[in-house]
C-alpha cells in the first residue's frame, strides 16, 4: 500500500472518529468508561459536536484527493496540533475533582494523545508536492 492510500484511510478515520465524538457529545453519550454525565451540558456539547461534524467533512474532503485539498490538510494538520494542545491545557484551566469528575483528567490525556498520534501519522503521511 502506498502512503498516499494510507493517508486517505487514516483521514477518513479521522472522520469517523470526530462523527462519533460529535455523535457522543451531541446526545450526552460517553465512550470512556469514567464518564461523569455531570458535566454534560446541551448547549456546550452541542457547538462541540457541530466543529466535530464540520471538521469531519473537512477530513473526508481531504481524503478524496489529498494532493489537489494540500492547503486545507495543512490547516487540518495545524487545527489537530492546536486542540491537541488545548486539551493539555484544560488540565490546568479546569479542576476536574472540584467539578466532582476528577478521572475526566484521564480522559482529557486521552483524548490530547490520540490528536497527537494523528498528527504524527499525518505528517509520516504528508505528500511530497512538486
Amino acid at each position: 500500500m502506498n502512503k498516499l492510500k494510507l493517508l486517505k484511510i487514516i483521514l477518513n478515520l479521522g472522520a469517523v472518529y470526530y462523527l462519533i465524538g460529535g455523535f457522543v457529545h451531541f446526545f450526552g453519550l460517553t465512550l470512556f468508561p469514567f464518564y461523569d454525565a455531570r458535566l454534560y451540558t446541551p448547549y456546550h456539547d452541542s457547538v462541540i459536536a457541530l466543529s466535530a461534524l464540520i471538521f469531519a467533512l473537512f477530513l473526508i474532503t481531504i481524503a478524496r484527493d489529498p494532493i489537489k485539498n494540500i492547503d486545507m490538510l495543512k490547516i487540518v494538520v495545524i487545527g489537530t496540533i492546536i486542540a491537541s494542545i488545548f486539551s493539555v491545557l484544560i488540565i490546568w484551566k479546569i479542576d476536574f475533582a472540584a467539578l466532582g469528575a476528577p478521572d475526566k483528567k484521564i480522559q482529557t490525556l486521552v483524548e490530547a494523545g490520540l490528536g497527537f498520534v494523528f498528527v504524527i501519522f499525518l505528517l509520516w503521511l504528508y505528500p511530497k508536492t512538486e
